[in-house]
């Protein structure tokens, strides 16, 4: 086994349960979306708590699509960690116990990714802890059976959780959870070679990225709608609001900041592609407050059109890119 190696399989065993963790820069509070989804936020923090830099594997944010009641959401793609971080993604097989399959991959220092309940997880008080099920996915770093604590990252943190909430999440009788562990499988990439592979697979992405313009099929969709659509309860508007709104401009924050990063790093000159992008986070975040007036006073007229500027901007981050890519 290589130094690299080793000391990456050993990274987290550096970390206690009672350790401070510092949320990445991606999740800083200024950000218009601080918080993305579950899956890409535990894995920015995830790589930053190995001390690898997340920004590296956004080119994937290229690819984002409306799948015709939503937009796509949005996650890593697995052989672009491998390829930038040396990090693998296995199915963990849960022949036994969530628990014990937990405690023994916690022990060699290997992350278990599972789909939880978010009503056990204090993190998310104020909104489903203690108050409803929601499934989410987080990443167990490590576990005391006896002692029933678990130490977890979730969304923009790292958290701890005991009694009553370590019984909800690894609750017995329930049907297993699909389950993953990240296990490093080579040395990660630094520097320039870094660098150079993210912009590799930015390029990739850009020549899988959609035909068409998925903010025209989102206004089309949303103009096809009846009223009775924003006519009913308040969870109705915020699960719509995740799924579309809050995935668009969470997808294209991060874009901006990748294509931030690689200006930074002198892999081309992406800041227009980067301001693009990045205005339309902050578009999608202004019509997601219209949309919440819509469903308040229970009529769509007038709010389909409201998305003609984020249309325009898609096609701008695009236009961009092309440019800053054939000048590389």
């Amino acid at each position: 086994m290589s130094a690299a190696l080793a000391l990456s399989l050993e990274a987290p065993r550096t970390e206690t349960s009672a350790a401070p963790h510092r949320p990445h820069a991606l999740h800083a509070a200024d950000r218009t979306w601080p918080e993305t989804n579950c899956y890409v936020d535990l894995w920015i923090e995830l790589l930053h708590l190995r001390g690898l830099s997340p920004e590296a594997m956004l080119g994937f944010t290229l690819r984002q699509d409306f799948e015709g009641d939503q937009f796509t959401f949005f996650k890593p793609k697995p052989a672009d960690l491998e390829a930038l971080y040396g990090l693998e993604i296995l199915e963990l097989a849960l022949y036994e116990t969530l628990e014990g399959h937990s405690l023994v991959q916690a022990a060699r220092g290997l992350p278990v990714l599972v789909e939880v309940d978010a009503f056990y997880l204090p993190d998310t008080a104020g909104t489903t802890y203690g108050r409803e099920a929601s499934k989410t996915t987080i990443a167990i770093l490590s576990l005391d059976p006896e002692t029933r604590f678990l130490d977890y990252l979730h969304n923009a943190g790292r958290f701890q959780l005991a009694g009553a909430d370590y019984d909800g999440i690894f609750a017995k009788g329930r049907l297993l959870p699909y389950a993953e562990f990240v296990k490093p499988c080579g040395p990660a990439l630094t520097g320039s070679a870094l660098t150079d592979a993210a912009l590799a697979l930015l390029r990739r992405h850009r020549a899988y990225a959609p035909k068409h313009n998925p903010v025209t099929a989102f206004r089309e969709a949303l103009a096809a709608k009846p009223d009775a659509f924003v006519q009913r309860q308040l969870s109705a508007f915020h699960s719509y609001a995740f799924n579309t709104t809050r995935q668009l401009g969470a997808n294209f924050e991060l874009l901006g900041s990748h294509l931030a990063w690689l200006t930074a790093q002198g892999a081309g000159s992406f800041g227009e592609a980067a301001e693009a992008a990045t205005r339309l986070a902050q578009e999608a975040k202004a019509f997601q407050f219209q949309l919440a007036r819509a469903f308040a006073r229970g009529k769509l007229a007038g709010l389909p059109e409201r998305l003609a500027a984020a249309e325009a901007t898609y096609a701008a981050v695009f236009a961009a890119l092309d440019r800053a890519l054939a000048a590389g």
